[in-house]
């Protein structure tokens, strides 16, 4: 066998880095990292495949995007939508402030001729002609491109609904016409025939209704669509544990119950949860300790969830100086927008239009940018690695716009800016057809407040309301035609301040007289006040003598009621006297009951202590079983945690089949794959661990390192001696010898018939080598002499179809198409019938002891015949089967195993002498069945060119598939040690396999 996964991968399989990608979408060379929506694609794939359309639809947040490049990408790459093939050209696009030249330029870019910049504009101007042309023109334009045989283009539109902000951007019919065009487009592309294009566009599920505007959109929709449901708190848990285990990261469980507690029901959650762990694996890795585990505290550190993004994305713009944080601003303003109906979406736009909105040099916007979508910073995105005046510059997700509290306060403020011109731009529209008035307050004082904070340009302007200056002239005019109205106003007050002056003059005369005559009235006032004072003087000091008088009256009353009160005082003092003795009397019966109480209260004292020693064992019992408990809570949560981590291992060995670009991490997640399941106490002989390992040596060496190539034509027989040599024998007339060394694919020849090898079998002393042909010959092979010729043994008229020794090593039997069964004297070389079939055996067995010789025949039964007993015969079978074609016994003989015409295996109790077990799996006839030294495995090989390995101590497991064989499979073998089975091949090829995953790791 090949080197293993192991010697072939780089050193560290468990290579420590940080598998979050943080706000941005996974990638497609990321599929090896994303968890938690498996099974998904699957669904997705099987619209696909039916309609040549489908549209992904989902909340904010909840991962279309990384859905479409790590589930749907690699497994149409990976060749299972089988009636496509696997060969893809993908057209990544998204409609943005052009649908129809930003479908044009992915075309052409999706190109893989290698052309000039002036080449690639002219491509670009007629692809954007062709797309033009009409509703074929994306057909057309992709009929030009150069496609490779089998060739199939997924044509993948992201963020679709920026089609319908486009839609209104302009107050004209352009963008109306160009939404219906480039929508016509993708329709008629998908329900064409003649080129293999299929589509695929992802959208927030909010602008669904949006969609009802276009009908032919609106069936296609209708007809083939795939709702991202809710994630789980599984679901979540996958996607956190997944990656830290690709990773090589360790996470404490509590931190994981806090992350999936801190996500809570909001969908909106998954990409800060991304965001949250990156943040956290880049401080753990920083400040951890040797063999420390991320915990609560590393998550803490960074914010938490709740704060996380908002201090990281603070921490960015605290690095700008005073200009930057300008640009910064107005950056981000220009790539959010807030609509009418308050949904936030993005806004991508070009760099030279940025730059001139922002007032600034592209080279200082790039450095902002770069600031912002640095290393751990994936705030902003980029159209293209390297940053030009073209690329197209947008925010990661829309979570930013709701999580970041700078960038909320900067898209309120951007919605009211706008809000406000827009108001301008209607006013002046009124204005120019008459149909209403120049601003007045408050509304001018607001919009002028507003003109010098914002200083619209004519660039910013147009993205809302292209008649910039009409509204600027507007607000200009109403601004000038209000101060000359106040300029008239402070003329007019001036003229209204003389006249009052000389009013004045007049009037101020008249007051001298009058103040005269009022100073005399004024004086004889006051001496009536005066008299009027001490007439109520008077009047006070009468009343006041009155009330002494009544005074006196009240104190003799009070004195009389007193004098009653204490003479009924003195009356209850007699009463209580009488009372108090009663009381004593009583106090001394109470004293005697309290005492009879006190003895009953210590007999119950003495009770009550006994129970409570009783129920102090009982208390030590339930700690016991408390423990007990505890343990085992303990262990289900282990293996509930080792379940998860197997889980993991194989949805990792799966990812790892899909991966074909970069061997190296193919190598790394089949070989991580294999530790997990290793780790975790995962079966050794797991389909998806095999599968992933055995895919990665073969990438790694070459379709061929495990073949053995010796033969010219179907490889018909196999067999090992008990000395680990294989023979193999063909349609090509060889009986072929392999050096049993390791590593080694060196064989010999022992003889080339000129008629077809059917079968082989190799006598238990390793003496003897038989070999069935088409000529109804058996040959016998001395294999301590092998150069002396072969001794021939004829007794059949047709083919020998199956030959067995038996135990003892003294006889053979055989079969042949003359429906008789031989047996065969090794030192006479003659024989004797056993049977002669009504109908043809096509394959015989001996038990382990000699005493049965079983058959399988054309008519479906299956015959023992008793060697110790006349060769009496049994039919296993009564009712109505598809022929037999294969029998054979395990190794002490308890069981026997037959394979039928049609694809089935049934397991027989010898004891009961019925059918225990039915396998399935294959679609064809069963050539060979084959158990392991050791009886713990079956292997199966049919025409449909599979092998399965199943192991016998639970066939409910599923089998391992060893289905990369080219065609038919004739014949298997396992090795005598059972690490290695050998398959036989109809294109004339052998392939060794190992047993299982630990010998390919």
């Amino acid at each position: 066998m090949a080197e293993s996964v192991k010697d072939k991968a780089p050193k560290k399989a468990t290579s420590f880095f940080n598998p979050f990608p943080g706000l941005r979408p996974f990638s497609i060379d990321e599929s090896h990292l994303f968890f938690g929506r498996e099974g998904q694609s699957d669904e997705i794939l099987e619209s696909l495949a039916e309609n040549r359309f489908v549209a992904v639809l989902g909340a904010s947040g909840s991962g279309k995007s990384s859905l479409m490049y790590c589930g749907l990408v690699p497994i149409l790459y990976g060749g299972f939508l089988t009636k496509a093939g696997s060969r893809w050209k993908m057209i990544k696009t998204r409609p943005g402030g052009g649908p129809i030249k930003n479908l044009a330029d992915a075309i052409v870019d999706s190109a893989k001729e290698e052309t000039d910049k002036d080449q690639k504009i002219l491509n670009r101007a007629i692809t954007t002609n062709l797309l033009k042309s009409g509703s074929l023109g994306l057909v057309e334009a992709i009929r030009q491109q150069t496609l490779t045989k089998n060739e199939n283009i997924l044509v993948m539109v992201d963020q679709f609904e920026e089609l319908f902000r486009f839609k209104k951007s302009r107050d004209d019919n352009s963008a109306i016409n160009e939404s219906e065009a480039f929508i016509k487009l993708l329709v008629e592309a998908a329900n064409q025939s003649e080129v293999p294009i299929y589509i695929v566009l992802t959208m927030r599920s909010d602008f669904i209704g949006d969609c009802s505007q276009f009908q032919d959109l609106t069936k296609l929709i209708n007809n083939s669509n795939y709702l991202i449901p809710k994630m789980t708190r599984n679901d979540f848990r996958e996607a956190i544990m997944g990656p830290v285990a690709v990773g090589g990261g360790k996470m404490e469980p509590h931190l994981v119950q806090q992350l999936l507690n801190d996500v809570g029901d909001n969908p909106d959650q998954l990409p800060i949860l991304q965001h949250a762990l990156m943040r956290t694996w880049n401080y753990w890795a920083d400040n951890r300790n040797e063999g420390e585990s991320m915990s609560i505290e590393h998550y803490e550190a960074i914010g938490k969830m709740e704060k996380a993004l908002s201090e990281h994305a603070n921490e960015a713009f605290d690095e700008l100086n005073e200009d930057e944080r300008r640009i910064c601003e107005t950056m981000f303003k220009t790539l959010t927008e807030k609509g009418g109906d308050n949904r936030g979406t993005r806004h991508p736009t070009r760099l030279d239009v940025l730059s001139k909105i922002c007032k600034a040099e592209e080279s200082q916007v790039t450095h902002v940018i770069d600031i912002f979508k640095g290393s751990g910073r994936s705030f902003v995105s980029a159209s293209t690695v390297v940053i030009k005046s073209d690329s197209i510059i947008d925010i990661s997700h829309e979570s930013l716009m709701r999580i970041w509290d700078r960038l909320k306060a900067w898209v309120e403020e951007e919605a009211s800016a706008v809000q406000m011109y827009l108001r301008l731009s209607d006013a002046s529209e009124m204005y120019q057809k008459g149909k209403t008035g120049l601003w007045r307050p408050p509304d001018l004082h607001l919009a002028t407040a507003w003109n010098s904070k914002q200083q619209p340009t004519l660039t910013w302007a147009e993205r809302h309301n292209p008649a910039y200056e009409r509204t600027m002239v507007f607000l200009e005019t109403s601004e000038k035609e209000f101060i000359a109205e106040e300029q008239n106003k402070i003329r007019l007050q001036k003229r209204a301040l003389q006249r009052s002056r000389i009013v004045a003059i007049i009037l101020g005369s008249a007051t001298v007289i009058s103040l005269g005559v009022g100073l005399w009235a004024y004086t004889q006032s006051i001496e009536a006040q005066k008299q009027k004072h001490l007439a109520d003087i008077k009047s006070e000091e009468a009343l006041e003598a009155s009330k002494l008088a009544e005074a006196e009256k009240k104190n003799a009353q009070a004195a009389q009621i007193l004098a009653e009160e204490q003479k009924k005082q003195a009356e209850l003092a007699q009463i209580e006297a009488i009372a108090q003795k009663e009381e004593a009397e009583k106090q001394k019966e109470f004293a005697l009951i309290q005492q009879r109480e006190a003895l009953r209260q210590k007999e119950f004292a003495t009770k009550k202590s006994k129970e409570a020693e009783e129920q102090k064992a009982l208390a030590e019992i339930s700690a016991t079983e408390a423990k007990q408990q505890t343990a085992l809570a303990e262990e289900a949560s282990d293996n509930a945690y080792k379940l998860r981590m197997l889980s993991i291992s194989q949805s990792m060995a799966v990812k790892s089949q899909q991966m074909n670009k970069d061997t190296t991490k193919k190598a790394l997640i089949a070989y991580q794959a294999y530790l997990f399941n290793d780790k975790y106490g995962g079966d050794k002989h797991n389909p998806d661990i095999y599968a992933g390992l055995y895919s990665t040596l073969k990438k790694l060496n070459s379709d061929t390192y495990n073949n053995l190539e010796g033969h010219d034509e179907a490889v018909r027989s196999l067999a090992y001696d008990k000395n680990g040599s294989l023979y193999s024998a063909g349609s090509d007339g060889k009986i072929l010898k392999w050096d049993g060394k390791d590593n080694e694919k060196n064989f010999s020849i022992i003889t080339e018939n000129k008629f077809i090898n059917r079968t082989l079998s190799v006598s238990d002393d390793g003496k003897w080598l038989a070999c069935g042909t088409e000529d109804a010959t058996i040959q016998l092979f001395d294999l301590n002499n092998v150069s002396s010729p072969a001794r021939e043994l004829k007794g059949h008229t047709d083919v020998v179809w199956s030959i067995k020794f038996t135990p003892d090593n003294k006889n053979i039997i055989s079969s042949s198409a003359d429906s008789t069964i031989l047996i065969w004297d090794l030192e006479k070389l003659n024989s004797i019938v056993v049977a002669k079939s009504k109908s043809r055996v096509r394959s015989i067995a001996i038990s382990p002891d000699g005493r049965y010789i079983v058959g399988g025949t054309e008519d479906g039964n299956i015959i023992l015949w008793d060697r110790q007993n006349n060769n009496t015969s049994e039919i296993l079978t009564s009712e109505k089967n598809p022929a037999i074609q294969v029998v054979t016994f395990n190794h002490d003989g308890t069981q026997l195993a037959s394979g039928d015409i049609q694809g089935g295996v049934k397991l027989w109790n010898m004891e009961t002498k019925k059918v225990e077990f039915t396998l399935g799996g294959h679609h064809a006839r069963i050539n060979d069945i084959k158990f392991s030294p050791a009886d713990d495995m079956l292997a199966t090989a049919s025409f449909d060119g599979v092998v399965q390995l199943w192991q016998t101590a639970n066939y409910n497991n599923q089998p391992i598939v060893l289905n990369d064989h080219d065609s038919w499979v004739w014949a298997i073998e396992f090795s005598p040690d059972g690490e290695t089975l050998i398959t036989g091949c109809v294109d004339k090829q052998i392939k060794e396999w190992p047993t299982n995953a630990d010998k390919m790791a």
